[in-house]
């Protein structure tokens, strides 16, 4: 296809995302009325310094200097400094963050070491994520693009009352930008190296004196991959995005607000691009295959089939309010639908070994109720209470390939597991005099998972098909808590102190046999911390330390293909991390953070240990053991991996760095008659991470540099941005581990750059 066709390729679908979003919308009003109060205010430049963000952490409107809480609020235009286009470039911006991926498509958010290494039906991250309110369980809805947003606010440390489902890690909240009675749009189209085109609409406005709506929508169509399958020529890592939103804002009066959502995006992918970083199970040294294939070891991969991956979600959400007087009545209805499909070769060899044909969903409800009080008087309050129903599982989570059955024949998993949540909550800030602040919180949550699990195998030899049912259920309940003091000392300076408990509830593991059911985790969080306005509010500090007691660690491992989750007894972390803004000018801003995180196991006996085949010589496997999931002798393979029960304790947590820094900034230039000029960059640095309990796998430090230079037009209306990220080409692995075949990795994203025009009227 023509590089003029995929333009207008890109360009028509994006006007047919807007159209599909828009359909129920009618032209905009002339008139309009007054917009409703904004969810955020940004963190602009005035004559007096740097102004306050609003945040919904404590589900009200609350400047996040007056939140006991350690968070990292970055509105629209800090993102777009930071180059930060999707939930992965976070962590470039947020200390204590990590984003690392899973089977491609599945996003593993961490912070201050907890966070989870794996996925499956029915697993939740205990960094939970929450759109415009409402909850997204499924972990293939991580990965989310940040074109409409307005904010992210990222709240670090066990969120175990208001926001009880899972969050034993922290939370990202993503705002979407609302609908106003003010006619507004804004849109960009760009195009980058890799052959990528991307095109982005947002559309507000009013209808009515007390209807109002919004619309955007979102495409990428990246045509030439990062790598390639040097086996089959085919690209890998290339693939298209696309996402839509509506809403619809009635406001009857004052004290009313009923605001309707609907959402869709997917992707289409040649992923998960497994790469072995050494000798796959034949003994075949993977790298120097695909350098003599002409190849590039750090970006292309040696394998019979080329992977592929779909994902399809949906969602809708209705959110009323209605203001009491005294109090605010809040209820919040989501339905979620989720799909992900995945089709790849994990065996590291150009063999048919070993073929995941993977096949899962998730549907999803929740209901959620708030009661929260007005901000008069000494006494502030929230109640509610929320349900959640899920049922996740494999449709056909197949394995084959020539260790089934010889090539001749499959074995498929096809299971569900089922939730049932209720939980209620309250917390209470009660203030003493004027500058002291006690908040107390408790949550009780009982969750009711029940499985239904069938395996089939099938041998093509003997025509045999044999099939094994299961079926559990098993409730966990548990109470959690938040408690802390907060004194301001003067306007510029808050010093708290908290104790927050996070329980992150168990379920079942039901792509692996026998069957696993896991424990819950919980974590017991200590945290002090300040929040800072200096020098005449030009330069905001925010420093936090913290402590945490974490039990019953959900810990991945991937055996013969299959993913399988276990628990540890425990952790200790402790560490220290900070945030900064700096208004140098009105013009001129920088910012950044620094995090340093202590994160060790406590008692792990059970850990899987892998130790490279081909065995060392003299080597015993430890008496009643097997290597796990290995097929034949094991003193036979010539590479991959034994897999073994060993002794973990005392190991760093995965995917976790002890240190991470950026530094940002953005300068704009304005000119009496040419418009403005914007310089931007970020610079981030990570010390890197163990990917494996046994510390045996591991992501080296790495860099990582983002810039843009932008010119917008007299009259502020039109736009031209030129961009780059990870501008030193840094190569560095978005996943890794060790499994049967070896240990193996999936590269992230190399150098791009490109030129976007935008407008915003």
């Amino acid at each position: 296809m023509s590089y003029r066709n995929r333009v207008a390729r890109t360009v028509a679908r994006t006007a047919l995302l807007a159209s599909a979003a828009a359909w129920t919308m009618p032209a905009f009003a002339q008139e309009t009325a007054t917009p409703p109060a904004p969810a955020t205010t940004d963190a602009q430049a005035t004559d007096n310094g740097l102004v306050d963000i609003v945040v919904t952490a404590q589900k009200r409107q609350e400047s996040a200097q007056n939140v006991p809480i350690a968070i990292t609020a970055l509105n629209s235009e800090q993102l777009s400094a930071a180059g930060t286009n999707e939930t992965m470039d976070l962590k470039a911006s947020v200390p204590a963050l990590n984003v690392t991926t899973a089977t491609g498509g599945i996003g593993l958010p961490r912070i201050r070491g907890v966070g989870a290494t794996g996925q499956g039906p029915g697993i939740e991250n205990p960094v939970a994520v929450y759109v415009d309110g409402f909850y997204y369980g499924a972990s293939f809805g991580v990965l989310q693009s940040l074109f409409d947003t307005d904010q992210v606010a990222v709240l670090k440390g066990p969120q175990g009352t208001l926001f009880g489902r899972n969050a034993t890690g922290g939370l990202i909240q993503i705002s979407t930008m609302a609908p106003s009675f003010e006619t507004k749009a804004k849109g960009q189209i760009g195009f980058g190296n890799y052959s990528t085109l991307n095109g982005g609409l947002f559309l507000t406005g009013g209808i009515t004196d007390t209807l109002a709506a919004s619309i955007s929508a979102q495409v990428e169509d990246r045509g030439n991959g990062f790598g390639k399958n040097v086996f089959t020529g085919k690209d890998i890592q290339a693939g298209r995005t696309w996402a839509g939103r509506a809403k619809l804002l009635f406001q009857p009066d004052a004290d009313t607000s009923v605001l309707l959502s609907g959402d869709f995006n997917g992707r289409y992918a040649s992923e998960p691009a497994f790469r072995n970083f050494r000798l796959n199970a034949l003994g075949q040294n993977v790298p120097n295959q695909i350098i003599a294939a002409g190849g590039d070891p750090d970006r292309d991969i040696y394998s019979d089939i080329d992977p592929r991956m779909t994902t399809r979600q949906w969602g809708t959400g209705l959110t009323i309010s209605h203001d009491f007087g005294g109090f605010t009545l809040k209820s919040m209805t989501g339905y979620r639908k989720s799909d992900f499909t995945y089709y790849f070769d994990p065996d590291g060899t150009a063999l048919r070994r070993l073929v995941i044909d993977n096949i899962q969903y998730d549907k999803q409800f929740t209901q959620e109720i708030n009661l929260i009080s007005d901000s008069a008087g000494p006494f502030k309050w929230v109640l509610g209470g929320f349900y959640m129903h899920d049922s996740a599982g494999s449709a056909q989570s197949r394995s084959s390939g020539l260790l089934t059955f010889g090539g001749n024949g499959y074995t498929d998993q096809v299971n569900n597991v089922k939730l049932d949540s209720y939980s209620g909550f309250a917390e209470g800030t009660y203030t003493f005099g004027e500058s002291t602040n006690f908040t107390a919180g408790i949550r009780y949550t009982s969750d009711t998972r029940s499985l239904t699990a069938q395996s089939i195998s099938f041998n093509g030899a003997t025509n045999v098909r044999t099939v094994t049912n299961s079926a559990d259920d098993h409730v966990f309940n548990k109470l959690t808590w938040r408690a802390s003091l907060d004194h301001r000392f003067s306007p510029e300076l808050l010093a708290y102190a908290s104790y927050n408990r996070g329980f992150r509830s168990g379920t079942y593991i039901a792509q692996v046999s026998p069957i696993i059911l896991l424990h819950p985790e919980v974590v017991d969080a200590y945290e002090l911390g300040i929040k800072s306005d200096l020098f005449d509010r030009r330069v905001r500090l925010n420093v936090a330390g913290y402590y945490y007691d974490q039990s019953n660690i959900q810990v991945q491992q991937v055996i013969s293909g299959a993913n399988s989750i276990y628990n540890a007894d425990g952790a200790h972390i402790y560490g220290i991390d900070a945030d900064v803004t700096v208004q140098v000018s009105r013009n001129f801003k920088l910012f950044g953070g620094v995090n340093y995180t202590h994160a060790r196991y406590t008692n792990f006996t059970n850990a899987i240990i892998s130790v490279p085949f081909p065995l060392p010589a003299g080597f015993v496997i430890p008496t009643g053991q097997t290597c796990l999931g290995t097929f034949g002798s094991p003193f036979a393979q010539l590479g991959g991996n034994c897999l073994l029960r060993g002794d973990a304790s005392g190991n760093k947590l995965q995917n976790t760095p002890e240190f991470t820094a950026s530094v940002g900034g953005s300068l704009d230039i304005p000119t009496a008659s040419a418009g403005t000029f914007t310089i931007a960059g970020n610079y981030y640095y990570n010390d890197g991470y163990v990917g494996t309990t046994d510390e045996r796998v591991f992501q080296g430090h790495y860099s990582l540099l983002d810039a843009s230079i932008a010119w917008k037009m007299p009259g502020d209306k039109w736009t031209i941005r030129v961009w780059g990220k990870n501008l030193t080409d840094t190569h560095y692995w978005s996943q890794l581990g060790a499994t049967n075949s070896g240990d193996n990795g999936t590269s992230n994203a190399p150098r791009t750059y490109g030129v976007s025009l935008g407008f915003s009227f």
